[in-house]
C-alpha cells in the first residue's frame, strides 16, 4: 500500500471516529432531554446543567457533521444546470467548489483558534467548564476539512460523487 493510499485511510479511520462520536453524543442528547422532561414533568425537578451540556453537544454534533458532509461530498450543488456545460467546464466548477470549501475551512479553523483561546478565560454558569468548550469543535472541524479538501485538490482523496458529478451522470 502506498503513502497515499495509507494516508486516505488514516483519514478514513478519522472521519468514522467522528461519525461515532455523533452517534453516541445524538443518544445522549436524546436521552439527556427525555430525562429533563420526565423529571420536570413528575417531580418538578431539572437538572442544572442539562440545557447548557445539551447545546455544546449540539454544537459539536453540527461541526462534526459539517466535516463528515465534506468527507463524503455531501454538500448542495446544482446539477441539473451544471451537466449542461461541457466537461472542462464541469471540472472547473468542481474544482471553484472545493477551493470555496477550503476558504470556509480555513476561516473555521483560524476563527475557531482564536474564539477557543479567547474562551478559556471565561466559565459557563452551570457545568463550571471554560467556554473554550463550546467553540473547541471549530478548529477541530475545520482542520479535519482542510486536511480532505488538500488531499481531495492533491488528487490523493477521490471522491465518488463528484467524478459522477463532472461525468454528467444526474443528467436529466
Amino acid at each position: 500500500m502506498i503513502w497515499k493510499e495509507k494516508l486516505d485511510c488514516f483519514l478514513g479511520y478519522l472521519f468514522h471516529v467522528f461519525e461515532w462520536i455523533v452517534r453516541i453524543l445524538l443518544i445522549f442528547i436524546t436521552l439527556l432531554i427525555s430525562l429533563q422532561v420526565f423529571l420536570r414533568a413528575a417531580f418538578s425537578y431539572s437538572i442544572p446543567w442539562a440545557e447548557e451540556v445539551s447545546l455544546i453537544a449540539f454544537i459539536y454534533i453540527t461541526f462534526f457533521t459539517f466535516a463528515i458532509g465534506v468527507r463524503y461530498d455531501l454538500h448542495l450543488r446544482v446539477q441539473l444546470f451544471v451537466t449542461s456545460f461541457p466537461m472542462p467546464v464541469r471540472k472547473a466548477i468542481e474544482l471553484l467548489n472545493n477551493l470555496i470549501l477550503l476558504a470556509i475551512s480555513l476561516l473555521m479553523l483560524y476563527t475557531g483558534v482564536k474564539l477557543t483561546l479567547y474562551g478559556v478565560a471565561s466559565i459557563m454558569p452551570s457545568t463550571r467548564w471554560p467556554t473554550s468548550v463550546i467553540y473547541l469543535p471549530t478548529p477541530v472541524a475545520g482542520l479535519m476539512c482542510c486536511i480532505h479538501l488538500v488531499l481531495r485538490l492533491l488528487g490523493i482523496a477521490h471522491s465518488e460523487v463528484a467524478e459522477n458529478y463532472i461525468k454528467g451522470a444526474f443528467k436529466e
